[in-house]
């Protein structure tokens, strides 16, 4: 009965490894992409783990991998072979005890994803008979079935082979090595892609293998030989160590880990690199491909765990894939507690300290969503090195000042540009730290702590500084106005470029020719305005000088060709000037206002251009330059003309003495001017008498032909039948004769344009001292013709006293 027994036993066993084996194959080769991946990725820390479980208690291991194009040679040399271990790995049944000390291939189903290299394997190496006796081995692992009963009859001859070698025969020179070994020239791609993998991996992690690992020596791989070397302790700091890891291979190469390290099985680690005298300590970045998690061997699939650098225990509770820890395994989150206590003191190091260097490296996050163990992962370490000292900031005045990104206040300290295209963010820090506009960190330290915190310092922030301001204001950090308009060229040139012209100009604020910032959608765009013109519009509308864009802004060039509507030119502000001093005018007539001081040097400015561009003038003023004489008082034009006439008088040509502004002063005697103002009178004068003389001819002429209307349909007054005859009979140009119920009179002349009535000749002042005169005057208006009596003047004038001492 105990052999029928025994038998069974059989049975069940085989019939349970058949098909666990089956299902094994299932998943390796019918998963998904995400699946294959992950077993791509397996098959080396199997092979390694298994050889690390070889290791002689108080010993270690040198692990060699060869791989070529051919084949795929891994060897240890641990301890060998014996009939249970090779039994386990025919059947798939391990024969490893949950309390055996420090095995961690705890699941012998691992070694099935080498199969994906290659359904056959070849291990050679020494073999332990039950017996005790030892002999070299060359095994065949033949996994090329793929159903059920085909799996079944491979195990069962597989097994009849290790009886085989398992019976007793003399001790034959054994080998000291186990190998395995893999022919790969007619594997498939899913097999090319899982050797490329797995030797990636390899390479990234052997540093930290060897620091985890304390029965790992060494590992070489394709003759480069990665062997543990001097490690190096820091004492002021609990147990952070400095390990190196030589490379020996042409030249040597060593590879830094810091560790920190805890008494409670908990490590943490991440790659340094000192400079040459060893003063300075540089965090490097971890690879993406690098796993966050360790537990002696890497968790292939926690690339992307919530810690910012690696973690290592023994005692993680993982899954049985080893592709991550249990979420809900209550050691695991007492085992990550500490790892997070350990990353603290290593940044407690960094803020307190000056030898580091790019700790942004050690504080990066994979970007996702994270929940359970990971969520608190992230909460617990983000907060605090948010609010720790960490950042160097761009600070010429102090070296080495470092600021949180946070206050304890939660409020920015340190701000990190942000631009859309990549290419620009080296610009923009540039321009923030040659404008001193806030703590931004240091030139090559940026883009590291923009990958750890949220850039939070957009190109727009600084075009809100300018709101309101004077380019005085803005220019408080830069060395002079031109050197601050070629900063703002940079900054709106880099803004555009960065985000569009049609989004800047929605809320740009650019420079002025009032030195003043003002919202882009109020500007506009110099077109080669004639300053004259600009000034005098200026005074007469100041407003215009804060919508014209600064001149020495360029950036904006292009959109202006392509928006011609947001341009001024010539043309645009004389329009403006015309329409503005035509207003004044009419206004002065009809509410007979008073011209004023300031009012009347801006009309002077205008007047020297219509004296100076007469053909351009009549063009460019329709309105007003018809009647320019309006645009100068009653006071200046006699002024002017009385300089021009003595000037006239005296034979005096003013190219030549226009430099010697004495002796006209000396001709001039009796005026008031100082020199300065008798230059600026006579440059213009001699070319605006004859404009004058022809604007006053015109006036008179219609005044003349108006009056004589008027009195050859009264029926009081007698004057020639025709215009024409009366004008031959006047006794000047002003003065003529008429009856006045048969009696001879005088009638005197004078336009009252501008409501004022003067008089320029002798003649007229002498009739109106006779008896028999009338004075008329004309203003050009409708009914505009009318007598003025010496009551009318003097109420009009307000005159109530007369002195006689001179009559």
């Amino acid at each position: 009965m105990a052999k029928e027994y025994n038998g069974r036993l059989v049975d069940i066993a085989l019939a349970s490894s058949t098909s666990k084996i089956k299902k094994e194959f299932d998943n390796i080769f019918e998963g998904s992409e995400e699946e294959n991946n992950k077993t791509r990725r397996r098959w080396i820390w199997e092979l390694i783990q298994n050889a690390s479980d070889c290791t002689p208690k108080g010993k270690t291991i040198n692990i060699n991998l060869d791989i070529d194009e051919n084949r795929i040679i891994f060897g240890h040399d641990g301890m060998p072979f014996t009939y249970n271990n090779l039994q386990d790995l025919i059947t798939q049944v391990s024969t490893k005890q949950e309390s055996e000390e420090e095995l961690t291939g705890k699941f012998g189903t691992g070694f099935m994803s080498t199969f994906l290299l290659s359904k056959i394997v070849e291990i050679k190496g020494t073999f332990v008979r039950n017996n005790g006796t030892s002999a070299n081995m060359n095994f065949i692992i033949n996994r090329t079935e793929r159903d059920y009963n085909g799996i079944k009859e491979q195990t069962i001859e597989m097994l009849d082979k290790l009886e085989e070698l398992d019976i007793g025969g003399d001790e034959t020179l054994t080998s000291n090595t186990t190998k395995f070994i893999y022919n790969i020239e007619r594997s498939t791609q899913n097999s090319k892609e899982a050797v490329e993998q797995g030797a990636k991996d390899l390479l990234e992690t052997i540093p930290y293998l060897l620091v985890f690992n304390k029965n790992i020596q060494s590992i070489n791989y394709n003759g480069k030989c990665y062997e543990k070397a001097e490690s190096k302790t820091y004492p002021g700091y609990n147990n952070l160590t400095l390990i190196k890891i030589k490379t020996t291979y042409k030249s040597n190469v060593s590879t830094q880990i810091l560790s920190y390290f805890s008494e409670n099985n908990v490590q943490i680690a991440c790659p340094v690199e000192l400079n040459k005298d060893s003063t300075l300590m540089f965090f490097k970045p971890l690879s993406n491909n690098m796993p966050k998690l360790f537990c002696d061997f890497p968790l292939i699939g926690t690339e992307d765990f919530a810690f910012p650098i690696v973690v290592n225990s023994a005692l993680f509770g993982v899954t049985e894939d080893r592709d991550a820890i249990r979420d809900g395994n209550k050691e695991n989150r007492n085992l990550l507690e500490e790892a997070i206590s350990l990353y603290k003191s290593l940044i407690e190091v960094c803020s307190k300290n000056t030898f580091t260097r790019n700790e942004f490296n050690i504080c990066i996050f994979p970007k996702r969503q994270y929940t359970g163990l990971q969520q608190y992962c992230y909460n617990q370490i983000f907060n605090y090195i948010s609010k720790k000292p960490l950042i160097r900031v761009n600070n010429p005045k102090v070296n080495d000042e470092r600021k949180p990104y946070l206050n304890e206040a939660g409020d920015f300290e340190v701000y990190l540009p942000k631009t859309k295209k990549e290419k620009n963010s080296n610009i923009f820090w540039k321009l923030i730290s040659d404008g001193e506009y806030a703590n931004i960190p240091t030139e090559e330290s940026f883009w590291g702590w923009s990958k750890v915190f949220n850039s939070n310092y957009q190109i727009n922030f600084i075009n809100k500084l300018f709101e309101g301001k004077s380019v005085t204001d803005f220019n408080s950090t830069l060395i002079n106005g031109v050197e601050a308009f070629k900063w703002l060229n940079r900054f709106y040139s880099l803004w555009i470029d960065d985000e569009g012209i049609e989004e800047v100009i929605k809320s740009a604020f650019v420079p002025t020719q009032y030195e003043s910032f003002n919202h882009f959608n109020k500007v506009y765009y110099d077109d080669e305005i004639r300053d004259n013109l600009k000034e005098i519009l200026f005074e007469l509308k100041p407003s215009w000088k804060k919508q014209l864009l600064n001149q020495n802004i360029q950036s904006f060039d292009d959109y202006f060709t392509e928006n011609t509507s947001k341009k001024q030119n010539t043309e645009n502000f004389a329009k403006l000037i015309d329409d503005k001093v035509n207003r004044i005018l009419v206004d002065e007539t009809s509410e007979n206002l008073d011209r004023t001081t300031e009012t009347q040097s801006t009309f002077n400015r205008l007047n020297d251009f219509f004296l100076r561009e007469k053909d351009l003038s009549e063009k460019l003023f329709p309105k007003v330059f018809p009647k320019r004489m309006l645009v100068s008082s009653t006071k200046e034009t006699l002024r002017r003309m009385a300089i021009a006439e003595k000037v006239e008088r005296n034979g005096i040509d003013l190219d030549d003495y226009l430099n010697n502004h004495q002796k006209i002063k000396d001709i001039l005697e009796s005026s008031d001017l100082e020199t300065e103002e008798i230059r600026a009178l006579l440059k213009h004068i001699v070319t605006s008498t004859p404009e004058m003389r022809e604007y006053f001819e015109s006036l008179l002429q219609r005044s003349v032909k108006n009056v004589y209307e008027n009195l050859r349909y009264s029926k009081k007054y007698f004057v020639p039948d025709t215009l024409q005859e009366w004008q031959d009979s006047s006794h000047s140009e002003t003065i003529f004769p008429a009856k006045k119920e048969s009696k001879e009179i005088i009638i005197v002349i004078r336009p009252t344009d501008n409501n004022q009535i003067i008089f320029y000749g002798e003649e007229e002042l002498e009739v109106l001292d006779s008896g028999d005169y009338e004075l008329w005057t004309d203003n050009g208006e409708e009914n505009g013709c009318r007598e003025i009596t010496l009551g009318e003047l003097l109420k009009t004038t307000g005159i109530t006293r007369i002195p006689l001492k001179k009559l």
